[in-house]
C-alpha cells in the first residue's frame, strides 16, 4: 500500500510512502486522486507536463497536488499515472497522463478545496521517505 488515510477533524489527511522522493511525489498524486474518484484501470489519452521551483520540498508537494487537482478541476482531467522525472528544489519535471473525467461514471468522492502545509513534514525514515496530507474539504 502506498498511502493510508488518517483521522482528521474536518478535512482528509493521509500518510504517503516512497523509496524515493519521486516515487513519493507521484504516490501523494495517486492518493489525491483517490481521493477524488474512485480510481479504475483505464488508458490514458492525455499527458499534461509539469514544471515548477520552490523553497522547500514541502512547498513543491504543495504545489505538485495542487496542479493535479488544478488539471482535474479546470481540465477534467482525471490522473491515472504520475510519472515524477526530477524532483529538484529549482527543477521539478513531471507528467500526468489522464482521461477526461466523465462524473456521470465516476462520481465525485469529494470535493477538494485545497492542499494544505498543516503537519506537512517529508522524512526519511528506515530507508524511505514519507510525508503526511492534509487536504481542505
Amino acid at each position: 500500500m502506498f498511502y493510508q488515510s488518517i483521522p482528521h477533524t474536518a478535512d482528509i489527511g493521509f500518510k504517503v510512502w516512497g523509496k524515493t522522493r519521486e516515487e513519493l511525489f507521484s504516490n501523494a498524486a495517486r492518493a489525491v486522486t483517490d481521493c477524488l474518484v474512485e480510481v479504475f484501470d483505464g488508458i490514458p489519452n492525455q499527458t499534461i507536463f509539469v514544471n515548477l521551483k520552490a523553497e522547500s520540498y514541502e512547498e513543491l508537494l504543495v504545489q505538485w497536488l495542487t496542479e493535479v487537482l488544478y488539471h482535474f478541476e479546470t481540465q477534467s482531467l482525471l490522473g491515472l499515472g504520475f510519472s515524477v522525472i526530477s524532483c529538484d528544489l529549482d527543477n521539478f519535471k513531471a507528467t500526468i497522463h489522464g482521461v477526461e473525467w466523465d462524473s456521470a461514471t465516476q462520481p465525485l468522492k469529494t470535493q477538494i478545496k485545497a492542499v494544505t502545509f498543516h503537519e506537512m513534514k517529508i522524512q526519511e525514515k528506515e530507508g524511505q521517505f514519507e510525508v503526511q496530507v492534509i487536504l481542505d474539504v
